[in-house]
């Protein structure tokens, strides 16, 4: 009996590996369409408001990490311009 199990367990763990690469699969896809969507996120230095105070809080400056804009490139974005700037 402890025989037959083997091959099972790897039938198991096989279809479980494809089943995680297929949703990794998907998450990864869906990840890079709304990164195609919606290309820019909050900085996260300023929390998207673009302004970065002074200790004492009566000034403020341009946040110097997105220079006042208040948004950041996303990581997947980047990725899908540098693919399509290569394949050029």
């Amino acid at each position: 009996m402890t025989e037959s199990m083997p091959p099972l367990l790897a039938l198991v763990t096989a279809g479980s590996v494809l089943l995680l690469a297929a949703l990794a699969l998907v998450l990864v896809v869906g990840y890079l369409l709304g990164c195609r969507i919606w290309p820019y996120a909050n900085c996260p230095r300023c929390s998207g408001s673009g302004k970065s105070g002074s200790p004492t809080r009566k000034s403020f400056r341009n946040c110097p990490r997105c220079k006042g804009t208040g948004r950041r490139t996303r990581i997947g974005r980047r990725l899908l311009d540098h693919h399509a700037t290569r394949n050029r």
